[in-house]
């Protein structure tokens, strides 16, 4: 599995569906949200084999505006070579 950095931007007017909906999904504290100072967008690390996969913890309402970025940590043998 991989791991992916999803970021879901949503309206000031769908903020509190989106947050309802997340929770109803099971996903409410896989994510972090800048709502209460004016960014309306959640992130969460979420781990999938896929983008797709992962995109699924994002409300339907809002999936197609998401993204899902698959991440990597580097080590110190990888730094080295870089």
């Amino acid at each position: 599995m991989a791991q992916f950095l999803v970021e879901s931007p949503h309206t000031q007017e769908d903020c509190d569906k989106m947050i309802k909906m997340t929770q109803a999904m099971g996903y409410l504290t896989h994510y972090y949200w800048g709502c209460k100072v004016g960014d309306h967008r959640g992130w969460a690390m979420i781990e999938a084999e896929n983008p797709q996969e992962a995109l699924l913890s994002v409300p339907p309402l809002i999936r197609h505006k998401s993204k899902a970025i698959e991440i990597v940590q580097f080590n110190a043998h990888e730094v080295e070579k870089w």
